[in-house]
């Protein structure tokens, strides 16, 4: 598996769309629209399914993704940069100039970090400063 099939709107009334799962940034589950919400680094398109699933899918596909909190799956492969301070995974620049960020929970924070050491995945971690 290489591509998941999403629309570009919650309906689906736009119609299917493949997406390669080496664009994905993160998934979210929206609760209000009980959709998937999946984040690339330059357009948001949704799915159908539960985050466990997903997890359990695209980990047995061989990509690396990873509970970021119980709303969020991210895909460790494309964090650039982790702000240690306020839990923040970054996912560089976008074409809007903008850099797209998925915030972490404690948990999802230590499951990254030893995901990052155990792959050796060369990703920036930034503290910032406690005033």
């Amino acid at each position: 598996m290489s591509s998941i099939s999403v629309s570009k709107d919650p309906k689906g009334t736009t119609g299917l769309f493949t997406l390669e799962i080496a664009e994905i940034n993160y998934m979210e589950f929206e609760g209000s629209m009980y959709r998937i919400l999946v984040h690339t680094r330059d357009e948001l398109y949704y799915t159908v399914g539960t985050l466990k699933y997903w997890l359990t899918a695209l980990s047995g596909s061989g990509y690396n993704f990873v509970l970021a909190d119980r709303n969020t799956l991210i895909h460790v492969t494309n964090i650039v940069q982790i702000d240690k301070t306020f839990n923040i995974a970054y996912f560089g620049e976008n074409a809007a100039g903008t850099q797209p960020k998925c915030f972490l929970s404690e948990k999802g924070y230590r499951e990254v970090s030893k995901n990052i050491k155990a792959t050796d995945t060369p990703i920036q971690f930034i503290e910032l400063p406690m005033w």
